[in-house]
């Protein structure tokens, strides 16, 4: 009788450790390189286009380091109670003489905002003084990688247009 339990309890144990999520196995399981675009350009002419780029579509630069290469821009967008959030993130390498490449790396997140209302009552009909008020609050309700191939092109076309310039 203990030998069955401890068998029971043995196998419980290997289904619960097999049916654990493994996100780490995702990362070398994306074979799709639709986020990165080589350019017959230097860097640093790149780097200016990508920026012009984030301005044009209306981001705000966050950061930038012009010598290693990085940019990271925002923009929120406001919908009734919702805030949305997107983050793109560029990162120029040189890759040979007169040719720099381009990967780029998206988030949006969503955000909610909640008022409460912590007025106190005096029998739920007079609202008594100094009670409470109003809290606002905000909950990020998703957030997630931008994974659209065309919203990538569309970026690469715009970076292609401002090189041109």
């Amino acid at each position: 009788m203990k030998k069955r339990i401890f068998f029971a309890i043995l196998i419980i144990f290997f289904l619960n450790a097999c049916a654990a999520p493994s996100a780490y196995r995702q990362v070398f399981k994306d074979t799709t390189t639709y986020n990165s675009k080589e350019f017959n350009v230097s860097k640093d002419a790149l780097h200016s286009a990508v920026v012009k780029s984030f301005l044009e579509k209306k981001f705000i630069i966050s950061s930038e380091d012009e010598e290693k290469g990085n940019i990271l821009s925002e923009r929120a967008f406001q919908k009734r109670k919702r805030s949305f959030t997107v983050v793109v993130q560029g990162k120029i390498t040189t890759c040979s003489e007169g040719r720099s490449k381009l990967y780029l790396n998206a988030k949006e997140t969503v955000e909610r905002l909640y008022v409460s209302d912590r007025t106190r009552f005096f029998l739920w009909l007079i609202p008594l003084p100094g009670g409470g008020g109003k809290q606002a609050s905000k909950v990020i309700e998703r957030e997630k990688l931008i994974e659209d191939e065309q919203f990538y092109k569309n970026f690469f076309t715009i970076v292609e247009n401002n090189l041109k310039l």
